[in-house]
């Protein structure tokens, strides 16, 4: 392959189990197939190297590591990527057929936008769509509003310009949580209206109990050290947002707290962010959601509330909707 590809895509992988496969192919089925597959084994110690050997792929590569965590293992993938652009997608996570043509597309329509992102559906551990969702964000979005609701949502749904990435310097490792909310947030520093939404869904986002993001006190002390350094990039911008980017961001951790069932934790992190902001906290309906869920999983035995759930379509409180 001497001629460069028009995107790389980059898979961080580690102990993958059984969601790797159904990943790569998800990527393999795309309907714009110019592309370079860069897989980063970041350390597993499963069967993970051993999928990855059987796969016969000109168009893939594999790096392997010591583990050091997924940032490090994108940064890995970032230095040998010869697209101009570049695609992420998270070992567990899927893609639509389409998924790499639609933002290709609007991207070459739009040569002043760095970063876009699609729409998202949640699926389970067998790939089952849940009944929530990321919220349909519209047209591009700011620094300031992307810091105050990270609309994003999840790295898997983000196809950039590596230029970019370039210039801001990818991904923190030392932020094992929020590394990518960090790098993207920066993205949005470069210049206005250069973060857009493709408003389609073409990424399926899978929810599990494996997953980091799932440890709501490592991802609280994670975005605390994430807006540290911001302040420091832009004081003025975060000053303005910060308090309502910190009541979302506690409103999240919260659904976190009620996933694993710490329910009492799940009512104070509301609290605080009803403490940091009342007035924006009252008028945004997710917060009502959730103080409705925490008081339930407070008040109720267990099996009231697992009916509930099941009633609303949400079994188990696998994943959080953003709208």
């Amino acid at each position: 392959m001497n001629r460069s590809p028009a995107v790389s895509v980059i898979v961080a992988a580690y102990n993958s189990g059984a969601f790797l496969r159904p990943t790569l192919e998800s990527v393999q089925r795309q309907s714009f197939q110019d592309f370079e597959l860069i897989v980063v084994d970041d350390g597993s110690t499963d069967g993970a190297p051993e999928l990855l050997e059987r796969i016969r792929d000109p168009r893939l590569r594999v790096i392997r590591q010591a583990n050091q965590g997924q940032a490090a293992a994108l940064n890995a993938g970032g230095r040998v990527a010869r697209g101009a652009c570049v695609a992420f997608l998270d070992h567990d996570d899927l893609w639509t057929d389409n998924k790499l043509a639609r933002h290709l597309e609007f991207m070459a329509a739009h040569p002043a936008v760095d970063l876009t992102f699609s729409w998202s559906r949640f699926i389970d551990e067998d790939g089952k769509p849940l009944s929530l969702h990321t919220r349909h964000w519209r047209g591009c979005v700011s620094f300031s509003q992307l810091l105050a609701d990270f609309v994003i949502g999840n790295t898997s749904s983000v196809v950039g310009r590596r230029e970019a990435l370039d210039r801001v310097g990818w991904f923190d490792p030392n932020l094992r949580r929020c590394f990518d909310q960090d790098a993207f947030l920066r993205v949005a520093l470069l210049r206005p209206n250069n973060v857009c939404a493709i408003e389609e869904t073409l990424t399926l986002y899978r929810r599990h109990p494996r997953q980091m993001s799932r440890d709501w006190r490592a991802m609280r002390t994670d975005w605390e050290r994430m807006l540290e350094k911001l302040r420091a990039l832009a004081p003025d911008e975060v000053a303005a947002v910060e308090g309502l980017a910190a009541a979302n961001t506690h409103r999240y951790l919260a659904f976190l707290a009620y996933e694993n069932r710490e329910f009492l934790e799940s009512c104070r992190l509301l609290w605080w962010a009803f403490r940091r902001r009342p007035g924006g906290f009252l008028a945004d309906k997710r917060n009502w959601m959730a103080a409705a869920g925490c008081l339930a999983g407070l008040l109720l035995p267990d099996f009231a509330l697992s009916a509930l759930e099941r009633r609303a379509g949400v079994t188990g409180a696998k994943g959080q909707s953003a709208e």
